[in-house]
């Protein structure tokens, strides 16, 4: 390899480096988290920690809100996919236990951001 190969190989590195430590940053500012079931609509401010638990016909889903993220951590549907869709962090991500009728989005800031998933 010569000289140049290096170069190119550790720039290839830094910016590979550079957006990963971007996308894998946490959750957004001032984001919010929509869980609808069949008990209604709610809305919590992605923030602190905490817990929140959402009745539905199978039973309770157990969710899991923090700065860094939703997930849900526990749900009496059989198969557990909205367990294995780990955390959802970022405005147009979300999660859904079809057979519990629960589904999480994580939405923006307030102040109309628009994010390159709405195109």
């Amino acid at each position: 390899m010569k000289p140049f190969d290096y170069v190119s190989l550790l720039v290839a590195v830094a910016v590979v480096a550079a957006f990963s430590i971007y996308a894998y940053r946490g959750g957004e500012e001032g984001a919010t988290v929509r869980i609808q079931s069949e008990e209604g609509t709610f809305l919590y401010p992605m923030e602190g920690r905490r817990n929140v638990t959402v009745t539905g016909p199978l039973g309770d889903t157990e969710i899991l809100i923090t700065a860094d993220g939703v997930e849900v951590l526990d749900s009496p549907c059989r198969d557990k996919i909205c367990i294995a869709a780990g955390r959802a962090t970022m405005s147009g991500e979300w999660i859904a236990c079809l057979p519990n009728r629960v589904f999480i989005r994580v939405e923006g800031p307030a102040d109309g951001f628009i994010d390159v998933q709405t195109f």
